[in-house]
């Protein structure tokens, strides 16, 4: 949740760094931005991506047993890994930003739509692993299933067909993820 809230306020700023001409304020909001991101947004993201190992693998939830942890783990990596890939570019736009004097291409970098998209994007894939921790869908992993066997005692295991759904909504996440990668590639 702490990820949550971070991005979540972190988006005002960057649609002022976007909607704003006066260069002193840019620079002030891309130093703050590059602040609130280094030193807030990426260790929480981090933290939230231990912890949630940790604690799936200490309860009965286990981390390979259920497919909404595993879309869960998968959605925390990918906006990690977008998240570090973001705040490299925010570091170069806060050094760019410190320098004395700016050209247009400077400040065409400061306001670069990259700092609306990457954390708009963070806010969507965290409310979609808030939605699926409180939904908590059916359907196990073959791993989760043998394991289940295993602990009710039973000898004959038929295998688990996947559930209709999990397989639309991963091919959705799977889509929606793609499209974002698509759109940050272009922007």
């Amino acid at each position: 949740m702490v990820w949550l809230g971070s991005a979540a306020a972190y988006i005002p700023i960057a649609v002022y760094v976007l909607t704003n001409q006066d260069v002193e304020m840019i620079r002030t909001a891309i130093k703050i931005m590059s602040l609130v991101v280094n030193f807030i947004v990426v260790p929480v993201a981090f933290a939230s991506l231990l912890t949630g190992v940790a604690l799936s693998l200490g309860t009965r939830w286990g981390l390979f047993r259920h497919y909404w942890i595993l879309l869960k783990l998968l959605l925390t990596v990918f906006a990690v890994s977008m998240l570090v890939a973001y705040s490299i570019e925010l570091s170069h736009a806060a050094s760019i930003a410190a320098q004395t004097t700016l050209s247009s291409t400077d400040i065409e970098v400061l306001k670069a739509p990259i700092h609306i998209t990457h954390p708009s994007g963070s806010v969507f894939i965290v409310l979609v692993a808030t939605v699926l921790s409180v939904y908590k869908p059916k359907g196990m992993t073959k791993f989760g299933w043998r394991k289940q066997m295993e602990i009710k005692g039973k000898s004959d295991f038929t295998p688990y067909l996947t559930p209709r759904w999990i397989k639309r909504v991963g091919v959705a996440a799977i889509s929606v993820l793609l499209i974002f990668v698509v759109i940050m590639i272009v922007i």
